[in-house]
């Protein structure tokens, strides 16, 4: 029997956030949801649960938040974020069912206020 291998949920929830020289905020499009600073979102897959608060201090931006495995699937959880300069960051798996794990991404590296975050499912 083949294994199959790839995402089962890659675009659950997405965060953009975009903030200009002047300090406000404009919201992008994503793939799921669009939210800003101090903005919170709880995705869920069908197996896959998380929960993140996007935070910005002096011009950079992070999420910190949770994930958690939720079915007997023989997959992980993970979040990945994606930054606006490029650079991406996996939180820690959640595997087996029942693991749900904390985590904080670091903070963006540059000023350009854009973070993308997604839910998604794995086959170890």
């Amino acid at each position: 029997m083949k294994k199959r291998v790839g995402l089962r949920s890659w675009l659950t929830a997405g965060v953009t956030a975009s903030v200009l020289a002047g300090g406000s905020v404009v919201l992008g499009a994503s793939p799921a949801a669009a939210a800003g600073c101090g903005a919170s979102l709880s995705p869920e897959t069908s197996g896959a649960a998380a929960s993140w608060d996007v935070v910005c201090d002096a011009g950079h931006i992070r999420i910190v938040g949770w994930v958690k495995d939720t079915d007997n699937d023989g997959q992980c959880a993970r979040v990945r974020v994606e930054y606006g300069n490029g650079d991406t960051w996996y939180s820690p798996r959640a595997c087996p069912e029942g693991t749900k794990v904390s985590f904080g991404s670091p903070w963006s590296s540059t000023k350009s206020q854009i973070i993308n975050a997604y839910l998604y499912e794995f086959n170890v």
